[in-house]
């Protein structure tokens, strides 16, 4: 992941508790069940572990960052969650996870800015920072895109402009970029 190395003194490294990681795994476990009802969940089913598990904990990172609880462990259908994920407090901002050495993967039209975490392992992350919805559309391509059925669907991107991410350590800072 030669595009970050540059910018790695930037990040943040955030940990979560072993408990944490526990909780986040058992929810993981529940709303896989519930979503193999849904079409679009039975057509792309493998690694829903390994990716349900990588977006919730990079939701607890941020929260434990922030020291702001806004995590929702409710379990619904996918079309009554699409929304950004820190909007229960009110912040029009999504949070993406992605394991270290991977591209984030972005809606091709983004809509909203994204906060930029790598999982380096399940307990350990690095905050990058936020991309505004001008950079995560500029600085994308589907080359980055690891699944060749994620890929033929054509609505995701991958994300390499890390060098455009902004920095924040508060709360306050993070309403500031926003």
């Amino acid at each position: 992941m030669n595009c970050v190395e540059p910018y790695l003194k930037y990040f943040v490294e955030v940990s979560i508790t072993e408990n944490r990681s526990i909780e986040i795994k058992d929810f993981v476990k529940e709303v896989i069940k519930r979503k193999k009802q849904e079409s679009h969940h039975r057509i792309d089913g493998s690694q829903e572990h390994k990716r349900w598990y990588t977006g919730y904990s990079g939701e607890v990172v941020i929260e434990e960052y922030l020291n702001v609880e806004f995590v929702d462990l409710s379990i619904g259908d996918s079309k009554n969650y699409h929304v950004p994920d820190l909007t229960s407090i009110d912040l029009n901002v999504g949070i993406k996870t992605v394991e270290y050495g991977k591209f984030p993967v972005i809606f091709k039209n983004s809509y909203k800015p994204e906060i930029i975490i790598l999982k380096k392992n399940d307990l350990d992350f690095l905050v990058c920072g936020v991309a505004s919805k001008d950079a995560l559309n500029k600085y994308q391509s589907d080359s980055l895109i690891l699944s060749p059925l994620l890929r033929s669907r054509g609505t995701k991107t991958g994300f390499y402009g890390f060098h455009k991410l902004k920095q924040f350590d508060s709360l306050q800072m993070l309403k500031t970029l926003l």
